[in-house]
């Protein structure tokens, strides 16, 4: 493994259920000697990206929050899709909560959320939290747009998920329920994720690729037949416009370059 790799292997240690770690414990759980897993300490260190907390103990640093801050506001998809959430939030005003996810692996992150109005609620898609790739509508559109030969390997890797969720037993039926999703356009669930809640999403892409879904969630009281419909009409519009906003972008950002 080469030390790039590894310093990312380490970093993947510090999670919500175990925020700290010391250098013995993570030379145990990466099966390195404790002096080579404190040189990796020592650089995660002086870049910021661990911090020490007293007695032998690290967590994560103050540099993520750096980048955190650089991607908020320099993401392409972020940038592009920013003006549809605030326009879509505005037409869900109290009733729903809109949100841009983006594929990671096999897991899905939300990235950016915007609601306006009073929401006496929430969701399960907080901005950093990686979800699952087989629940909610978020989720699906993002899977129904992969390409065969990686919808082949998650079942492959995944079969059981498909079928608890309803998606297939074997690859020609999970194929033939994500088609109908992919030609659809839209998907909504209720409860997949949050008890009570239905989500509503579109996929978006670039230049044919999936890169992640934008949508609407709320309370499932909250939307009446017709008023999910408009929802889906208008999240499809967003969905567009976000795209051909990210090209303005990538054509920028290239001409920039020089």
């Amino acid at each position: 493994m080469s030390t790039a790799d590894r310093l990312l292997e380490i970093l993947d240690l510090f999670t919500l259920e175990r925020p700290g770690w010391s250098v013995d414990e993570a030379a145990e759980a990466c099966d390195v000697p404790s002096s080579t897993m404190y040189r990796y300490f020592s650089s995660l260190s002086r870049s910021g990206l661990i911090a020490p907390m007293g007695k032998g103990w690290y967590s994560l640093g103050p540099a993520i929050m750096r980048y955190d801050r650089q991607l908020r506001l320099t993401d392409p998809l972020i940038r592009a899709a920013r003006r549809e959430m605030n326009r879509l939030a505005k037409s869900v005003a109290g009733r729903g909560v809109v949100f841009l996810c983006r594929l990671l692996g096999d897991q899905i992150m939300c990235i950016s959320q915007v609601s306006t109005g009073d929401t006496p609620f929430t969701i399960g898609y907080e901005r950093g939290r990686l979800m699952p790739l087989f629940a909610g509508s978020a989720s699906r559109v993002i899977l129904a747009n992969l390409s065969p030969a990686k919808i082949a390997a998650l079942h492959r890797d995944h079969s059981a998920a498909f079928e608890e969720r309803g998606l297939g037993v074997t690859l020609k039926d999970v194929r033939e329920t994500l088609k109908t999703v992919r030609n659809d356009g839209h998907f909504v669930t209720v409860g997949e994720v949050d008890p009570g809640m239905r989500g509503i999403s579109v996929p978006i892409s670039l230049r044919g690729k999936i890169l992640g879904s934008l949508s609407i969630a709320g309370p499932r009281q909250g939307f009446t037949n017709a008023q999910i419909g408009q929802a889906v009409a208008e999240l499809k519009e967003a969905s567009s416009r976000t795209e051909e906003e990210l090209h303005h972008i990538i054509a920028e950002g290239a001409a920039w370059r020089g």
